[in-house]
């Protein structure tokens, strides 16, 4: 087989293992369901979790993922979790990263109370409305979020130092509060066609005096508006309305005309206007233009020939070691994507260059089994017997597995042939 031909195959093995869903059965699951019993708000709360799933290939070291936490989990988990796979996996994209989902579902009456930070019974219009009699529990949730939930997710779940909130309405009025009142708590904020004419424009006023203060320190905000006002209206029509039917939108409008009016260094945001949908329809456009706004690092350019002098450890440490400058975490470079190429050299008898990328990721994963294993499979095809029988007796310390347990035995019984 040639080079183009083995890594044709390999990519195709590596995309048939990358799935959002797991089959179980006669099932097909995307994740599942946890709950924890809260002090703050004296009740027991269900999550949905998503975790990425493990390599197809057992032995690669465990991953830790950025989370993602998502208001209206109920709403929105399924195509969240989709989306991140498939910008994230799916065919070696890489826009994102992978990513833990924590969905909050907010089951009747608990929306309104958790996602409102004052009470009020006004609707945008300013008409009353009895429903909203039960708002007000913001602070309290943010609470909920801050000290119980965020930690029992970094206990539990192998997580990374990078967060984001995600809300929708009434939740991504919702997230602004949380960026405006404790802007730390998350890395990246994307607040969806948020309410933020709730209580006479509070939440906006809160953010105006945040940047007033400087509490941003490099958070990251997308901000998406729909067109909810009449037919035939523009922005610009919809700015110098006075009525009540154009409320929520000149109120999102007058964050973007703060936002650039404020110029908050500290704070990298952007915006998108979505003329052709509405308050319900544009939740998937702007979480898929959301993640290519809040990861736009430059990809790792791979190799389309094993010849190509460019693609070296000492390249891929350039480009990995920009990576944090962004995320504030280190980010290392897949282990999988780096083994593949590892052992294509070998097959082609670079031994020099298959030596490098398979001990670069044994320094990046040293808890992996796979890692070991394939340096183990290096020496022995240099027909140094005593190393080779070093790392699989390592990787079998890490993981009993029958591979290495076969391979120390070939190894010890034909050492001991005179």
């Amino acid at each position: 087989m040639t080079w183009k031909v083995q890594l044709g195959w390999l990519l195709l093995l590596l995309f048939l293992g990358l799935n959002t869903a797991r089959a179980q059965g006669n099932k097909i699951e995307i994740g599942h369901i946890d709950s924890l019993t809260s002090k703050v708000l004296q009740e027991k709360r269900g999550i949905w979790i998503y975790v990425p799933p493990a390599p197809a290939e057992p032995g690669y070291a465990p991953k830790r993922y950025p989370v993602l936490f998502l208001l209206d989990g109920d709403w929105h988990f399924p195509y969240v979790t989709a989306l991140n796979q498939q910008l994230s996996t799916v065919n070696g994209l890489g826009v994102c990263p992978e990513m833990i989902v924590v969905g909050i579902p907010h089951p009747y009456p608990t929306r309104t109370r958790d996602l409102t930070p004052t009470h009020s019974t006004k609707r945008w219009n300013g008409a009353e409305d009895r429903t909203l009699s039960s708002s007000g529990g913001g602070e309290k949730f943010l609470a909920f979020l801050e000290t119980e939930l965020l930690p029992y997710i970094d206990a539990k779940y192998p997580t990374v130092p990078y967060r984001l909130l995600v809300g929708h309405s009434l939740g991504g009025l919702a997230v602004l509060n949380t960026l405006a009142t404790k802007p730390k708590l998350f890395n990246a904020y994307l607040a969806i066609e948020p309410s933020l004419w709730w209580d006479n424009t509070l939440v906006l006023k809160k953010l105006e005096a945040a940047m007033q203060q400087h509490k941003f320190t490099g958070q990251k905000l997308f901000l998406a508006v729909a067109h909810t006002e009449k037919p035939g209206l523009d922005t610009t029509q919809v700015r110098r309305d006075t009525t009540g039917s154009t409320r929520h939108t000149r109120t999102n409008l007058a964050l973007v005309d703060l936002l650039r009016r404020r110029k908050p260094g500290a704070l990298a945001w952007q915006w998108k206007y979505y003329p052709r949908e509405t308050h319900f329809s544009v939740s998937l456009l702007t979480e898929y233009n959301a993640l290519h706004a809040f990861f736009q690092h430059k990809q790792l350019a791979l190799p389309t020939s094993i010849t190509d002098p460019s693609f070296t450890v000492a390249a891929v440490q350039r480009h990995y070691a920009q990576v944090p400058q962004q995320y504030g975490y280190t980010v290392l470079p897949p282990e999988e994507t780096l083994n593949m190429y590892a052992w294509g050299y070998m097959q082609q008898k670079l031994w020099d260059k298959a030596y490098q990328f398979f001990q670069f990721n044994l320094k990046n994963y040293p808890q992996s089994y796979n890692a070991h294993t394939s340096l183990a499979a290096y020496y022995e095809a240099r027909n140094d017997k005593a190393k080779a029988l070093q790392y699989y007796t390592a990787a079998l310390r890490l993981q009993d597995l029958p591979e290495a347990r076969q391979k120390i035995a070939e190894l010890q019984s034909s050492s001991a042939k005179p």
